[in-house]
């Protein structure tokens, strides 16, 4: 009898865990290609976040993971699962045990389409995401962080060396589409208190603007994956021939 005792626990563990998880989507109201994850309140030692498997069957993304044999019941755990970015339209997502017929917890969602606002003539938005790390290949240490959101406005985080060899950033913000692969906005710089501060009151931080940035994601055959960056700060200006870096 004590050699399926192992076995049991592992069902009540199971069956916990499908009593207690509340599935969410993460955002709760996402738009097409916005990355969207499912969130799960998950016993911490059964559930084996390493075994983690995602499946698209037709629009149900199907969850699988191998669970852990545990004696006791690990203390509860919130996880976050990437299932992707998805055009607008109804999904499914359904978590399994590996070798379960039935999902341990399941959860239906809407990828909606974005709304935009109608004037004429229309406004210009991109249709691909060029979010990422850019650089060129053979000038290492600075670099472009880009963040393009749900709603195509972007943001860029710029690291490079001053005259002095010393290390500076700069934010690009404030800007706004030109066509669907052109973008132009303003070369910020920040400053405030150090990160050592025992305080960090809300408005010490001080924003200048000191140039502009354009941004020109347009290729050519034979020319694919890069772009051209163009930036000036302080009247100074340089043009540089960037790509993305696959990390």
């Amino acid at each position: 009898m004590d050699m399926f005792k192992p076995f049991c626990v592992l069902a009540a563990g199971l069956l916990s865990f499908a009593a207690t998880a509340a599935p969410q989507v993460v955002p709760a109201d996402p738009v097409q290609f916005e990355r969207v994850q499912l969130r799960l309140t998950v016993d911490s030692c059964s559930f084996n976040k390493q075994s983690v498997s995602v499946e698209l069957r037709g629009r149900t993304l199907v969850l699988q993971h191998q669970p852990v044999l545990c004696f006791a019941p690990g203390p509860p755990e919130v996880v976050d699962i990437q299932l992707g970015a998805f055009p607008a339209g109804d999904y499914r997502a359904e978590l399994y045990a590996q070798g379960a017929d039935s999902p341990s917890a399941s959860i239906a969602f809407q990828v909606s389409s974005i709304a935009y606002v109608a004037v004429y003539p229309p406004l210009p938005y991109p249709i691909a995401d060029y979010s990422g790390l850019w650089g060129t290949a053979n000038e290492a240490g600075w670099g472009l962080s880009l963040h393009q959101g749900a709603q195509h406005l972007l943001f860029g985080a710029l690291f490079v060396f001053d005259a002095q060899r010393q290390p500076q950033w700069y934010t690009l913000q404030a800007g706004s589409w030109q066509n669907t692969t052109r973008w132009t906005g303003q070369v910020v710089q920040s400053s405030g208190p150090p990160w050592t501060a025992a305080t960090y009151p809300p408005d010490a931080a001080q924003y200048t603007p000191v140039g502009t940035a354009t941004l020109d994601f347009g290729m050519e055959p034979g020319q694919e994956g890069v772009a051209k960056f163009t930036y000036s700060i302080n009247g100074q200006t340089v043009s540089k021939t960037i790509s993305r870096s696959r990390l």
